[in-house]
């Protein structure tokens, strides 16, 4: 376990995004299964991810309104889509 923080530090919007920045950097790629476009973590987590040049994955779209994020992120050509979980370990 990693963390900014103490344990018993309360969680805030600041260390929420402060925690998508260091995992963001810590990890080799980043895959949003499904995430609202105003998920502030997720989206964030992601976003970061991006702009370190770590590969952004995204399963195709669904009707689902919990997915509009990833799906916006693809849109922008700033997530990857992967089929299936072999198409995922390929890109890393």
């Amino acid at each position: 376990m990693v963390s900014l923080y103490r344990p018993g530090t309360e969680a805030s919007g600041a260390t929420l995004r402060a925690s998508a920045i260091l995992l963001a950097a810590l990890v080799r790629a980043v895959i949003l299964i499904e995430a609202l476009d105003h998920a502030e973590a997720a989206m964030h987590t992601a976003e970061v991810a991006a702009d370190l040049n770590r590969p952004l994955l995204a399963p195709p779209a669904t009707e689902d309104l919990r997915a509009e994020g990833s799906a916006r992120l693809r849109a922008e050509q700033r997530a990857v889509l992967v089929l299936d979980p072999a198409r995922a370990l390929a890109l890393l």
